[in-house]
């Protein structure tokens, strides 16, 4: 069998490599290329997973945005070991990565807090996000409730609404090949050293 194209370079930095595919992806992905699958586990040990949208990514980490009282900011607080998975299905790749989250400062929150959309700022306040709901017409009159007692002044971030980072020890890089024969590239944080290996399909 002839040597396929595109194999992943695996003496690269994972994040370089990371950014890259991103790129990529922007120019590909119809709809939200930053979307990732967000997996925490719960207080009683049950793994959950659900689709959150990555805001920034830096040395630090890659930041997304939640409310701390949902669900999955409860499982956050119980248990800061995460992972997220990237799918781009226009590129046939994926990204796995696996690392601790922690809270991001109050500054760089209200930064972005203040950047989003006016019906996103008072749908932050206005979604108790996780908890029941009778009827949409109840959170339509919240939104309505803080529509006005934010008119004609500045929407502060809720308390309860904050940024997380998630700090990567391992991310893996998965490229779609022929006959099943995908390439896989594993980087593992090693004494703060990137250590990479390829895997079987």
């Amino acid at each position: 069998m002839s040597t396929e194209p595109n194999l992943i370079n695996s003496n690269t930095n994972p994040l370089s490599l990371f950014e890259e595919w991103f790129e990529e992806a922007k120019k590909s992905e119809i709809n939200d290329p930053n979307a990732m699958n967000l997996a925490t586990i719960s207080s009683d040990g049950k793994p959950n997973s659900r689709i959150v949208l990555l805001k920034s990514y830096n040395s630090r980490g890659f930041i997304f945005y939640t409310n701390s009282n949902s669900k999955k900011g409860r499982a956050l607080e119980n248990n800061t070991n995460v992972a997220l998975n990237f799918h781009w299905k226009s590129l046939q790749r994926q990204i796995r990565i696996e690392g601790a989250v922690s809270v991001i400062d109050n500054y760089e929150a209200d930064e972005y807090f203040k950047s989003r959309p006016l019906g996103s700022r008072i749908g932050a306040w206005a979604s108790m996000q996780s908890e029941e709901l009778d009827d949409r017409s109840s959170l339509l009159h919240r939104v309505r409730e803080f529509e006005k007692k934010f008119q004609n002044t500045n929407i502060s971030r809720p308390p309860h609404w904050n940024g997380y980072v998630v700090k990567p020890n391992l991310i893996e890089f998965w490229q779609d090949m022929p006959f099943r024969l995908h390439d896989r590239v594993e980087f593992k944080k090693v004494e703060s050293k990137w250590v990479s290996r390829k895997l079987f399909p």
